[in-house]
């Protein structure tokens, strides 16, 4: 079945963009390349053109769009079909793109108004080793979801995912990739954005990355730890405007021979909330951040 190979780079909409753009890039560790109508494009030491773009909010800031990689032409247009097939509907077909490294690909809007585009043959970077604690790349988008089944069997059908692990609140969704996973989603009440997670080289580079954070006066939210599906470190924060964002390493490697688990596996015991144990539960702060950022009503445009 044609799939995606995991999310390439997220938009945001922010109320004051230089402001984020230095924090990105000073505090967090992606590198600017380039600048268009107002909007500031960051990558991260992997090939991907761009991980991340800032955009001036017109209003509250929010979530604009997750943009996935689709590999090549043929598996967009196949994937397009099955977009189209899975929301009832046709989005606008794949077209050549006009933003930032340009491509190939579409955008559109689906049934919990998440706003999605699909992308290949984009003008990538050729030096894509690693730097330490510098982010490579977005590791995984949890979104929220008030039809979590619904949420997950369009994911799958659409976009050619599948549930790989299910704890109580989480479904853990992995695509053509040897990533653990790319999506999570959350079993909530509305349908937000829950963070976004910014993969790093090592656990020494999440801790360093949380002391970054601390000294530059962004405080741990949740962390620093280690999860049960997906065997990653974590450490949780408020960024810019307090969208919610995750620094993770040593993300589980899988293959076809891994056995999915649900709910009953996944538990831990009183008093945890990851493998280690020592970790503090979140703070009030995140729980609050976690379902406040809403998907843009402009990210249906076009690329």
């Amino acid at each position: 079945m044609p799939a995606v190979k995991g999310v390439r780079s997220v938009e945001m909409e922010v109320a004051h963009v230089e402001r984020a753009a230095q924090f990105y890039t000073r505090v967090w560790g992606l590198a600017e390349v380039e600048r268009r109508g107002g909007s500031v494009y960051l990558r991260g030491t992997g090939r991907f053109h761009h991980v991340l773009a800032l955009h001036p909010a017109r209003s509250a800031p929010a979530f604009r769009r997750m943009v996935f990689d689709g590999g090549d032409r043929k598996t967009v247009a196949a994937l397009h079909e099955q977009v189209a097939k899975a929301l009832g509907k046709r989005s606008a077909v794949p077209a050549p793109l006009t933003w930032p490294g340009g491509g190939w690909g579409f955008a559109f809007r689906d049934a919990q108004v998440r706003n999605i585009a699909i992308v290949c043959d984009v003008a990538d970077h050729a030096d894509t080793a690693d730097v330490a604690d510098r982010p490579r790349k977005i590791a995984h988008v949890n979104v929220n979801s008030a039809d979590h089944a619904a949420c997950a069997r369009f994911f799958c059908d659409a976009l050619g995912f599948r549930v790989i692990d299910e704890t109580p609140g989480l479904l853990f969704m992995n695509c053509d990739s040897t990533d653990h996973n790319s999506i999570v989603i959350s079993k909530e009440t509305r349908n937000t954005v829950n963070h976004v997670a910014f993969e790093v080289p090592d656990i020494d580079s999440v801790m360093r990355g949380a002391g970054r954070m601390k000294d530059n006066g962004y405080p741990l939210e949740w962390g620093i730890g280690r999860h049960g599906a997906g065997n990653n470190v974590f450490a949780y924060f408020a960024g810019p405007e307090e969208f919610p964002i995750e620094l993770t390493g040593e993300v589980l490697q899988i293959d076809a021979s891994y056995v999915p688990r649900g709910p009953d596996h996944w538990k831990f015991p009183p008093g945890r909330a990851d493998q280690w144990g020592v970790t503090a539960p979140h703070t009030p702060r995140w729980k609050r951040i976690q379902d406040m950022f809403a998907f843009s009503t402009q990210g249906d445009q076009a690329l």
